[in-house]
């Protein structure tokens, strides 16, 4: 069975911010639906582009699965009063909790340039292929996620086709530390992760995650000691 794709459209942080901050007004899913399209209009003149974007936003944000509405809920509330760089952390861990492709090409984003300064976009396209088969859905929703990138920030074009890293966003608020953990051990299936490996996890490459004991405490996650001074932290 070929493995679902879907991210296959480029999404502007504009578009992310759009919906998340229009979620809580809303009083139903077809008046959130028209005012979603109605403000693509402005960026997207195609109707079938359109309609492709317009899925993407509501995956990550609305329709999302039982078991990550918590989750998501603590991010609509968090994401009123975030940072701008907040906001990129929010949309990046639900663009993870909903779309396991773009999961897995920012991963293998963030393994690659642990390696090596620049990637081009045909080895990110070799390894998700790789994953995903040869075909032509996959190419373009590669270049989707890479174009997204890039309108975000996170990446910078450079020259022959290849991408630099942009400027590391260092996360400070404990709350999001904490949601962000939460996401990472859900989206990378792992019982545990070492607190000092947090930082090293490939899919939140462009982030600077440090965390102390102190601040994962709470209802979701648990911390347990293994040897002199190991930590590791793990879901409840």
């Amino acid at each position: 069975m070929k493995k679902a794709v879907g991210f296959d459209q480029k999404i502007q942080l504009q578009q992310l911010d759009f919906i998340a901050n229009e979620i809580p007004r809303m009083t139903s899913r077809d008046a959130l639906y028209q005012l979603v399209d109605e403000r693509l209009m402005a960026d997207i003149g195609g109707a079938k582009s359109r309609a492709n974007a317009r899925t993407i936003l509501f995956k990550i944000w609305f329709l999302v699965s039982d078991e990550h509405i918590e989750l998501r809920d603590r991010a609509l509330e968090m994401f009123q009063r975030a940072t701008r760089e907040e906001k990129l952390v929010l949309h990046w861990g639900m663009c993870l909790l909903a779309y396991p492709f773009f999961k897995d090409t920012v991963e293998q984003l963030g393994y690659l340039f642990h390696l090596q300064n620049e990637v081009t976009s045909e080895q990110i396209g070799r390894k998700i292929k790789g994953l995903y088969g040869e075909r032509r859905r996959v190419e373009v929703s590669v270049n989707a996620v890479l174009s997204s990138l890039r309108s975000w920030g996170v990446l910078e074009m450079g020259k022959r086709n290849s991408h630099t890293m942009a400027a590391i966003i260092n996360i400070s608020s404990t709350e999001l530390k904490k949601w962000l953990v939460q996401v990472i051990l859900i989206v990378t299936g792992k019982t545990v992760i070492e607190l000092n490996h947090l930082s090293g996890e490939p899919c939140i490459f462009p982030f600077e995650l440090s965390v102390l004991e102190s601040e994962l405490s709470g209802n979701h996650l648990e911390i347990t000691r293994q040897g002199i001074g190991r930590l590791l932290v793990g879901l409840k």
